[in-house]
Formats: C-alpha cells, structure tokens, sequence
C-alpha cells in the first residue's frame, strides 16, 4: 500500500487471507515496518502521466527544432514521428537528493525504436505535486532547461549534426524481416519431433510427474516462475526453486546508459512472461498454462501461454558405450537422453529471457536462462567508443552485465543438511614406481571441507583452487553403497565476476551477485534475495543480501538455501542486429545426484539398446539386438499447428489490443 495519505509518507506491505475470500489481515513480517515512499516502484499511472508531461513540454518549446535535428515530430508527426518512452530509473545514490528521478529517451518510432535512438532526454522529477523536468541532454551536454537547449541550438545550427528520419520499410536494418538471399529456397520444413506413443508425462492443474519426477510450479508476478516440492523417486530433492531477480547493470558516457542500473523485479518479471508462439517458442505438440494476476487492476487478469511444458530428444545419449574389440568384450549399450522441459519466457521490454527448468532420468536437474531480443542502443558519438563499437550509422549498443539470482532450497533426505567442497589439489611424493630413487610423482587429490558458517559457505570461483560444491545429508541409514552420505551436487555453468567494488553506486542492491553461490540457514525472515524496491533503494537495500551471509548462522545438519547467481558480459556487435541470436547467451546450472544412488537410477529405463554377440567366445558370431519391448516402427503425422487460425481469431493472445498498457 502507497501511503500518501499520512504525514510521512511510506510503503506498507499488507498480507490478507485466507484465500479466496480473504477475512483478516496483518503487517509483512518480512519488511521493516515502515519502507520509504522514495523506493516505491514508478506505477502505471505515473508512467503515462510523466511521458505525457515530458511529451508535451518538449514540443512546446523544442518542436521547431526537433523538425531540422531530427526530420520528424512528437505530435501530428504522419510517417515521421518522435517519441519520449524508454526510461532509465535513477536511484538517491546516484541522483545525491531522495526522490524519485526518470531520465527519459527520445528516439525515432520505427522498428524496432530501440535501435533508432537519439542523442536527446530529459531528467524527469516524479516526486511533489506536478512532474517537472530537471535537465536536459542533447547533443552531447546537459543542460538546466528546455530553454537553454533552444538558445545553444540557435546559436549553433550550423555544427550540429542533422539526423534524417529513417526511410521504414521492410529491408530497415532494425527491423525482424526476412531479407537477404534464403539459404534454401524454396523454403524446405525444419524437422519436428514426435511423441509416437503420446505425452509421457501427466499434468492435473499445476501439478506434474514424468517418469520418476514431480512437482508443482506456478509465476510471481514480481519473481516469475516458482517450483516447488521437486521429487525423484518420491523422494524431496528441494523444497523450492525460483528465479529471484534479473539485473542488467550498463555503462556509457551519456546519463541515459551509465545510469542504467536495471533489476527488473520492478517490472513484474511474471506479468511480461506470456504469449509463448507453438512451433517456434515451444514444441507445437507442447502442453500450455496460462498465468493469473491481479495488479494494479479492480479484478484478475489471465495471460495465456505463459508457460509450456514438453519432453524434447536431446540428440545425443544419456549414456553410452561401445566396445568393438573381440579382446574388449564386443558390445555396444546406449540410451537416448530425453528431458522434460518447463518453460517461460519474460521479455523486459526489449530483452527476451528463455527460462527452462529441465528434468533428466537419471535424477538430475538443468536450469538454463539464454537471452535474446533487442540490445539497448544509444546514439554513437566518438565519446561511447570505450563502451561500444559503432554497429550502425549513429547506433552503438553498450557494455552491459546481465546477472540472474535462482533460490533453490535443497532438502536431501530431510532438513537436516551440510555444505561441503571436495577441494582438488596435488600432492609431490616420492615415486616409488621408478627406479630414480629422487624421483618425485605430482598428481591430483581432493580433501573435504565441511562449512560450518554461512561466511564459510560463501563461494566465488577460482580457478587455483577447483572444486565440488556439495549439500548432503550425513550418515543416511539403511544404505548399501560404501558411502554413508547422500548428496547432489551444484555445478554453475554460467558464472560472471561481479567487478563492480563493493558497496558503490547501485551495487548493494545486487549483493547477491558477488558470489556465485551462497549457502544460508532457512529463515522465514529471508524468503527471497531481492525485492520490488531495489531498483532504487541502493542507499538502504529493503533486502540487504548480504546480511544473509553477514549474521553468520551456523549451517551443520540445518535446513539449508542455495542462492545461485549466473550471468554474462555481453559487448555488442554488428551479429546482435537487428536482433541478439541465442548461440553463446546460454547459462545453466545443474543439481545433479552425488553418491545419492546405489548406482545411475536411469538404468531401469527400459528406452535403451543393448547389442551384443549371441557367441562370445567366436571371432564370427550373429548379434543379439535387445531393445527392452520398446518399438521401432513408427509412421506418424505430426499435428498441425493450429495456432495461426486461434490468433487470427483472437489477436490478443499475441499483440496488444486495449491499448494505454505497458505490460
């Protein structure tokens, strides 16, 4: 709740239930009591209200010199229109005041307007009565007024550079039409998969299982997708699984870039996850859930095709060997690798983010984030060539880190968890298998660390010192390997050094992200690593990550949170246009079992091959072909996609069409 009301104002967070008819209600006891009314989040009223504003002013006085800058219009514009939309959020650290402050872009409307900014914004105030503009940036200068821009532009016509207004047609550099010479024309099919014998997997409400898997999902609005009671065997491998946060931190010389300090929690990560298009986004044959919200809004609202859910061939084996040799045994096992993948996709206005929660046979798990969409551009001048290349005339697209922080609260065999590294090493010992008695033998070994402390489990990657980082339950009962301990294993694929120092700038709203992985004690006052405000609550973070580490709590045999951060720094380039492709943008991280089973669990399957000689002990021999009673034979149709005719009968499953919404 906005409490403008009172004579301080501030932000409440209010929790109602139970649901769905809610009779009681009580304060958050996750949040301070009071939260100051300068981190509150930019709402769709004020978003509108401002552009409007800022839309206006400029005209009045800058109209004129809009039309010879910049070829084009804010208002009665035809094919040649201006607009003031993109926006770079400026928190108190960076601004010096406590308010609420907006730098505004202009760029040209065209496709993808993105791409087609120019070298003019304005600094917005939102706090106070009216909005009011600040400064003002053009041609490389800020400036005090609007005004002031008029008189530098009158006395100086003839030195600034006059930017013609693109000529929009399908070949635009910026635009996502085919053009160019088709590798295969005419255009052949891609291949599709097919489930022969139909889905393998059960779905009732958000409820899944798929061979020895199960679990439940469903979207934050704020966080976006959640998985919960995640079990192989029926047995907890995590309690909960959930994006946390994206941030894209940029850099520039312009306020519109190096101010760009994005956590996109801000912008209801769940609500820009929908309309997921069959045959491209996801499998056509995959199954579809929608997502229901109620935000800023008298009733709820549904967004369909914000998830899929489909199994996919991988391509390659699970697993797999081949021995060819009469004096190796003569014989060949493999098993196709085959997953079962939930999906959404969230798109922050220009960014596209592909979320896959995937599940293996044999008891592991894959979360992979690959992003693509648009880069952020800005308009190039000798001045970006430390943040950017020049990509197109007038267009540069800057340095900037992406950064994803995951929850994954891991319960192995219960509550009661460690942490620990298996920590590789060498050793120098005399060889004694040489007969140079001085001889020295230099090979690998590894030791284990268990972590007692929470500052203890704090891990950041080194390449000096490898090793496994590893949750288990110690001394599990009734086992009948040689290993006392069950556990899984975290391997990050997608690690990105946080460079930024600590403590500056933006930089303690994204705490999370100085470790790769952090290892906490539950705590129902530490539910999620970041919030709604962090955005711009830089100054005094409402979540503070950090002192999820700092309090020290001890983490033997406790009910343990892994926080795991990924990301990538990504410098554009001439291939980003007009569009980021995927290759290379993809970042995951595994949970995989570690000494957890008696052996690989996916051994059972009966989706395998197993060739051998029907005479071992013969050089010529006829073969055994043994595929489990799985069949071979398969002519199937694959089902046409349908969804060209449901669009075109509902164009809102796809495209905007109320109007006035920036979700």
């Amino acid at each position: 709740m906005l409490r403008g009301d009172k004579q301080t104002p501030d932000i409440e967070e209010i929790i109602v239930g139970p649901l769905p008819n809610p009779t009681k209600h009580r304060p958050n006891p996750n949040r301070k009591q009071s939260i100051p009314f300068i981190y509150r989040p930019v709402t769709g009223p004020e978003h509108v209200g401002s552009i409007e504003m800022a839309t206006v002013k400029v005209d009045q006085v800058l109209g004129t010199m809009f039309e010879e800058v910049y070829d084009g219009k804010l208002f009665n514009c035809n094919n040649k229109c201006l607009m003031i939309r993109y926006i770079t959020p400026v928190s108190s650290v960076q601004s010096g005041e406590k308010r609420r402050k907006t730098w505004y872009w202009l760029s040209q409307s065209a496709e993808y307007f993105i791409l087609h900014p120019l070298d003019f914004s304005v600094l917005v105030d939102l706090d106070g009565p009216k909005y009011t503009i600040e400064q003002v940036w053009f041609n490389g200068k800020l400036y005090k007024t609007l005004t002031d821009v008029l008189d530098y532009y009158k006395a100086n016509k003839g030195s600034i550079l006059k930017v013609k207004f693109p000529d929009v047609n399908r070949d635009l550099f910026s635009t996502m039409n085919q053009r160019g010479t088709p590798p295969i024309s005419p255009p052949l099919r891609n291949p599709v998969q097919v489930s022969p014998d139909g889905k393998r997997y059960n779905v009732k409400d958000r409820h899944v299982e798929y061979m020895s898997w199960q679990f439940d999902f469903g979207m934050s609005p704020i966080r976006g997708p959640q998985l919960f009671d995640l079990r192989f065997k029926n047995e907890r491998i995590a309690y909960e699984l959930s994006l946390q946060e994206l941030s894209v931190f940029y850099a520039g010389y312009k306020p519109m870039q190096a101010l760009a300090n994005y956590l996109d929690g801000v912008g209801l990560i769940g609500i820009q996850a929908k309309g997921l298009v069959p045959g491209v986004d996801c499998p056509t044959d995959a199954t579809y859930f929608s997502s229901t919200f109620q935000v800023e809004s008298d009733g709820p609202f549904s967004f369909e095709n914000a998830f899929c859910l489909f199994e996919y061939n991988m391509g390659m084996p699970l697993r797999r060997h081949h021995s060819y040799s009469f004096a190796y045994g003569r014989f060949y096992e493999g098993m196709e690798s085959t997953v079962l993948i939930l999906r959404t996709i969230a798109v922050i206005i220009n960014y596209d983010y592909v979320i896959d929660f995937m599940f293996y046979p044999n008891g592991a798990m894959q979360v992979k984030v690959v992003s693509t969409g648009y880069v952020l551009g800005t308009f190039y001048t000798d001045n970006e060539s430390k943040y950017s290349f020049k990509l197109h005339e007038n267009f540069a697209a800057n340095i900037h880190q992406h950064l994803f922080n995951f929850k994954v609260d891991l319960d192995i065999q219960g509550t009661a968890n460690r942490f620990a590294t298996a920590n590789i090493e060498t050793e120098d010992i005399p060889n004694k298998f040489s007969k140079d008695s001085s001889a020295r033998l230099i090979q690998h070994k590894f030791s284990t660390s268990l972590k007692t402390t929470e500052k203890d489990a704090a891990y950041k990657f080194d390449f000096e010192t490898p090793k496994y980082l590893l949750v288990y339950k110690e001394d599990v009962k009734s086992r009948k390997t040689y290993q006392k301990s069950k556990s899984y294993r975290i391997l990050n694929n997608g690690m990105s050094k946080l460079i930024l120092p600590e403590g500056k700038g933006n930089e303690p709203s994204i705490s999370w992200a100085r470790n790769q992985l952090a290892i906490t004690k539950y705590k129902d006052l530490e539910p999620t690593s970041s919030s709604l405000y962090s955005i711009l609550d830089a100054e005094d973070p409402i979540v503070h990550f950090q002192n999820f580490i700092d309090d020290n709590e001890p983490i033997v045999d406790e009910d343990l949170v892994a926080w795991v951060t990924m990301g990538i720094h990504h410098i554009p380039h001439t291939e980003d246009l007009p569009v980021t492709p995927t290759p290379g943008m993809e970042l995951s991280f595994y949970l995989l079992p570690y000494n957890y089973f008696d052996e690989d669990p996916a051994i059972s399957s009966l989706n395998a091959v197993r060739i051998e000689p029907k005479d071992n002990t013969k050089l010529k021999t006829s073969i055994n072909i043994n595929r489990y009673g799985v069949k071979q034979s398969m002519q199937c149709i694959p089902e046409k996609n349908k969804y060209d005719e449901e669009i075109r009968e509902n164009p809102s499953l796809i495209i905007d069409t109320e109007g006035g919404t920036f979700l």
